[in-house]
């Protein structure tokens, strides 16, 4: 974001009702200490542990109970109202049993995990000390989606461009809650986003991906639902088929009020104009996301799946080499994933009302960017103008040319037919023309 100022106190009803189903309030009050008992939390939420009760004194397990263990030495235990346990328990087990994870990857899978449930904590006590927050409005977001190599970063970058419209940077969405004051607290924050960022840049950068993953470049919103231990971008860090499952059927209803109350808070300490937000899986969640922000625009840009599939199994296999012991081969799983989540995207997309879904091709992105992020801006109601047209040309043109330069992923490489999988996805590619 840009154009910031101090946060003022804004005194506008917000779009939903954070009494009702999907949050609210109650992420700034509660009573009492947090459960810490993994079977204890899913048998309150319905569910049958799919482990049993970890023993602490196991410090290299990956279980609830220890990272609540350790929340709790680290000074935490006071936080209250934690949510989302039992995603996090089937997350941990996943991990556990299924990633195959080295000591360095265990480590850092808890790490990730923890700053997770500090993240909640934090914006517990933000909601709580300064409940007005609730009440910030988010007024007909933009929200971006397409599949990992579609196109969608680029696309959200461009749209970034206009002065009229903002993306919160990768450091804000970092630290959602974080309320950063003197100038070494800035330097701070965006110290820790580039940490974050770095390490997955690099290990992707030279094929094509990563390109535009900076701390202060629009960032990715599925770093608030992985707050909520809900994002679909787990699977593609790690190999957690068990939990992929789990969460391709899941109702995130909770997930996207809880986004919902970080962007708010986003938004409150630095104030923005109309939000444009992204996340790769957005698609199939399209009834969940359109609950909780009602007054929603989306823009789902659509590529050939061939070259999608390539992109999230090369991107999980880069992704993993980092934290397992053995990568296994990922092309069929991503195969695979990415046919159920047409799927699903096209189901989503029949609770959609009209002139709330904007399809754009990938291709015509890179033939006329100018004219093709004019059509997004007519959509959401937006003025366009000639130098704003400039800049988005500059901008795709560089973002392809340097893309060129790296080697793309290809099904090839993970055991895949280009082919087979033009045949496997003929019905998608007619329908978009891709």
């Amino acid at each position: 974001m840009s154009r910031r100022s101090e946060p003022a106190v804004l005194a506008r009803e917000s779009a939903v009702p954070w009494g009702g189903p999907g949050g609210g309030p109650a992420w700034g009050r509660g009573g009492g200490q947090p459960r810490r008992t993994s079977g204890d939390l899913l048998r309150a939420a319905g569910h049958a542990p799919p482990h049993g009760r970890v023993d602490l004194r196991d410090r290299d397990v990956l279980a609830v109970d220890d990272l609540l263990e350790r929340a709790r030495e680290d000074g935490e235990a006071g936080a209250v109202g934690l949510r989302f346990l039992p995603a996090l328990d089937r997350l941990l087990h996943s991990l556990d049993t299924e990633a195959d994870l080295h000591a360095e990857g265990r480590r850092a899978a808890r790490s990730e995990l923890m700053s997770a449930l500090r993240k909640q904590q934090q914006m517990i006590r933000l909601l709580r000390d300064r409940p007005e927050i609730a009440l910030n409005d988010i007024r007909a977001p933009l929200f971006v989606t397409g599949l990992p190599g579609s196109g969608a970063a680029m696309l959200h970058n461009a749209l970034a461009e206009h002065p009229g419209l903002d993306a919160p940077t990768l450091a804000e969405l970092h630290d959602p809650a974080g309320r950063p004051t003197t100038l070494r607290q800035r330097r701070a924050a965006l110290d820790r986003a580039r940490s974050v960022a770095r390490d997955p840049a690099r290990a992707t950068a030279e094929r094509g991906s990563g390109l535009l993953v900076d701390a202060t470049r629009p960032g990715g919103c599925h770093r608030l639902l992985g707050n909520a231990f809900h994002g679909m971008t787990a699977t593609l860090s790690w190999r957690v088929p068990s939990y992929a499952a789990w969460l391709e059927t899941a109702d995130t209803t909770e997930a996207y009020a809880f986004h919902r109350a970080q962007i708010q808070a986003v938004t409150w300490r630095i104030p923005a104009s109309r939000l444009v937000l992204r996340d790769s899986f957005h698609a199939r969640y399209l009834k969940q996301l359109l609950r909780v922000y009602p007054d929603a625009k989306v823009i789902q840009v659509h590529r050939d799946p061939a070259d999608t599939v390539a992109a999230c199994a090369g991107i999980a296999t880069a992704l993993r080499g980092r934290t397992a012991r053995q990568v296994r081969p990922a092309g069929q799983e991503w195969a695979d994933r990415v046919e159920r989540h047409i799927t699903a995207s096209e189901r989503a997309r029949l609770d959609v009302p009209r002139g709330r879904l904007l399809d754009l091709r990938f291709d015509d992105l890179v033939a006329d960017p100018a004219g093709q992020v004019r059509a997004v801006l007519a959509f959401a109601g937006v003025t366009a103008t000639p130098m704003f047209d400039r800049v988005v040309s500059t901008f795709v043109d560089g973002t392809v040319r340097e893309a060129r330069r790296s080697r793309f992923f290809q099904p090839a490489e993970f055991g895949l037919s280009r082919r087979g999988l033009t045949s496997r996805f003929s019905l998608y590619r007619a329908r978009y023309g891709v």
